[in-house]
């Protein structure tokens, strides 16, 4: 089924792309590109090598009282080894998480389910504060910008299923059920047979270590205050840096609007089934902004650089890191 589902996001893909190519004015994008400005296109690169330090700096905070000591630049190649993996899986931008919970497992003598449980909790943080964004974008979209009816639509349905979830979150919250696995596997007989299986008892333990740092780091008061401040700046930067890409291109956007538009291609990104949402982010992105009144070639040029950009730090440099990891860890 999973291979069917793939097969056809993929061919959506194929089909966006085809489409996307046959509406490049080649000649006026080779022209927009001759003008790119080197100072803006610099501030672009900057913000997103910023955004990335941001993160690695709120991962350590969120990991204080995982991780005993704060070497940072080991903090920030396990970033951009986290940011490499992501960039080359599909789905949900947590992937990258499980090799950053290795590699700080092996640098510290740490079980590697704590520091998993602290740095997932750390990316719901993360995943609130952009959810926030994508909230506050398709509010201003639907109440300010005349779009078709069509979109309207669409953006009124992909709001109303993001309230539905926070809804049942809510719901589940005030409802303070307090499940006692412990209890039920007892009366079921299954502790017993866990606690006879090593294998089994293994896995107990390792999913409680899982559990009780996930809720230790999460419901910390200096970690939620800190963990969203910096997520928010990361954030920023990001919006920075194709706004940046925009006036090298002496082309002139509401930075509201670029907040609109990569905050919705961040949401499709958690979602996509091609490696971390390339095509499909892009595709989302360029229709984006030319329904919303800007130039689509300078659309396609900044969305096209947004990508370069990132897989520069992410897969060049994030190669790197995994190596070097590897090799200072082996």
């Amino acid at each position: 089924m999973k291979t069917k589902w793939r097969i056809f996001f993929g061919a959506i893909v194929v089909v966006l792309l085809i489409y996307a190519i046959s509406k490049i004015n080649f000649p006026e994008v080779y022209q927009i590109a001759r003008g790119i400005k080197p100072k803006f296109f610099l501030f672009a690169f900057v913000s997103c090598s910023l955004s990335i330090i941001i993160f690695s700096l709120r991962g350590m905070i969120s990991l204080r009282k995982v991780v005993p000591h704060h070497d940072f630049w080991f903090f920030l190649e396990t970033t951009l080894a986290g940011f490499f993996v992501n960039s080359i899986t599909p789905g949900l931008t947590a992937s990258g998480e499980p090799i950053r919970a290795y590699f700080l497992g092996e640098k510290y003598s740490i079980p590697k389910t704590k520091v998993f449980g602290a740095l997932l909790a750390d990316r719901i943080l993360h995943g609130a504060v952009s959810l926030f964004f994508v909230i506050a974008s398709l509010l201003f979209v639907l109440t300010y910008i005349p779009v078709s009816a069509e979109l309207k639509t669409i953006f009124q349905a992909v709001l109303f299923f993001i309230f539905l979830f926070l809804a049942i979150i809510l719901f589940l919250n005030a409802k303070k059920t307090k499940f006692n696995f412990k209890v039920l596997l007892k009366k079921t007989g299954i502790l017993k047979k866990i606690k006879n299986n090593k294998k089994m008892l293994y896995i107990g333990q390792t999913f409680g270590n899982f559990i009780t740092h996930f809720k230790k780091t999460i419901t910390d008061k200096k970690t939620l205050f800190w963990g969203m401040l910096f997520s928010f700046v990361y954030w920023i930067l990001n919006y920075l840096s194709s706004y940046f890409l925009f006036l090298s291109l002496d082309v002139k956007v509401s930075f509201f609007l670029v907040i609109i538009v990569v905050s919705l291609g961040s949401l499709l990104r958690e979602f996509s089934p091609s490696p971390g949402g390339a095509g499909l982010v892009e595709g989302l992105m360029i229709f984006l902004y030319a329904v919303l009144g800007v130039n689509l070639q300078a659309a396609i040029i900044v969305s096209v650089l947004s990508r370069l950009i990132l897989y520069f730090h992410s897969l060049v440099l994030g190669g790197i890191s995994i190596f070097h990891l590897e090799k200072s860890l082996g």
